[in-house]
């Protein structure tokens, strides 16, 4: 028998939490709420969200979602609260007093003003001042971390016993011209009736850590180091180094690809007493991507992203080669919860035909952002 109820629960505990996890800011009316902006002469008051590199997010007065204004629309803007600014190496709080050029924002840092270039800065968040609030605080401890951390589960109690746990991590450090990405998937499968003994269905871990160096705006120099093992597939563990260059194709801060090429070796140890050790050179072609759409109707935000990697065999192309690829469809309940459906695709040269080359898999998760 299935057991819908305990996970019905602890989604409804945990929307509940994020739901009433506000601080200052949300316990205040709407009318306290008066950062202002002028845009063709006309006045707007509400709250600044977020900076993108032509847009700026807009929370209106006695107004439900976003509003996106380019940055060449606006005649002034002033904001009541004081913002923590991280741009160049550097935090600075302060309130917006104005903008100049459609590039660049002028800061009140106490009594000193700043001249920022809107395309330099990193993050951009109510200051603790302002808005004590869990996430807030969090956003302001690290101030160049953004992520998310995503779990799918399903236990069955039964003539069958089966018990599924699936992790999804991503984690990514951006200042300056340096980036260092995390990416972290682990999924562990278990069952058993009454006749026979448990057996794992799921033992894998996928780990892929990437510096990137963006010495232009548009293009980056990147290494990265990724590890797996898969014990039902008889991967003991793998392990790919590779270095090379990218180049990032933007549409906005949150629409992008970045193709990359390289060179990358390949070292693969089979579960003992089955297959020889793979080891192999190897190109490296990677695609990483982004689409955000704001204002959609009833679920406000849709976001899809994803990657692909392929390491194949510089010697022996149709013999020896790993692909790994993921697209995640990810719709934001709060600021802080989200329900992901993700797609999975993995293909390599394995030797065991009963395993086959071919591992696809599709997951709904439910993740927290920050």
């Amino acid at each position: 028998m299935h057991t819908p109820l305990y996970r019905y629960l602890l989604l409804f505990i945990l929307m509940t939490f994020f739901a009433h996890a506000g601080g200052n800011v949300e316990q205040e009316s709407e009318e306290e709420i008066k950062d202002t902006i002028v845009v063709h002469g006309m006045v707007l008051h509400g709250q600044v969200m977020r900076l993108g590199p032509k847009k700026l997010s807009f929370k209106l007065l006695y107004s439900e979602g976003l509003n996106h204004i380019a940055y060449k629309d606006i005649d002034s803007i002033v904001t009541k609260y004081n913002y923590h600014i991280s741009f160049k190496r550097m935090d600075i709080e302060g309130r917006v007093v104005g903008i100049e050029d459609n590039k660049y924002l002028k800061v009140m840092e106490g009594e000193n003003e700043r001249t920022i270039k809107i395309s330099d800065i990193d993050n951009f968040v109510m200051a603790v001042s302002d808005d004590a609030s869990f996430e807030n605080r969090i956003r302001n401890k690290f101030p160049f971390i953004k992520g998310n951390i995503n779990f799918g589960f399903e236990i069955e109690n039964s003539g069958n016993q089966k018990n599924e746990l699936d992790l999804l991590l991503n984690l990514r450090h951006k200042r300056a011209e340096h980036e260092v990405l995390l990416y972290v998937n682990y999924e562990h499968d278990t069952s058993e009736t009454v006749d026979t003994d448990k057996v794992v269905n799921k033992d894998e871990l996928v780990a892929i850590l990437s510096y990137k160096n963006h010495f232009k705006n548009d293009q980056f120099y990147f290494a990265t180091l990724a590890g797996d093992y898969d014990r039902p597939r008889l991967i003991e563990n793998r392990w790919i180094p590779s270095a090379g260059y990218g180049y990032r194709f933007e549409f906005g801060k949150s629409k992008w690809l970045e193709p990359s090429a390289g060179l990358a070796y390949v070292a693969t140890t089979y579960t003992e007493g089955f297959y020889l050790d793979k080891n192999f050179a190897a190109a490296s072609f990677n695609l990483t991507g982004k689409y955000q759409i704001d204002d959609v109707p009833y679920i406000n935000r849709l976001i899809l992203d994803g990657f692909l990697m392929y390491y194949p065999s510089l010697e022996h192309l149709a013999e020896d080669w790993v692909l790994r690829s993921n697209l995640t469809l990810g719709i934001p309940l709060f600021d802080f919860f989200s329900v992901k459906l993700a797609f999975d695709l993995r293909n390599d040269s394995n030797p065991d035909p009963s395993v086959g080359n071919n591992k696809t898999t599709t997951k709904l998760l439910f993740g927290v952002d920050f």
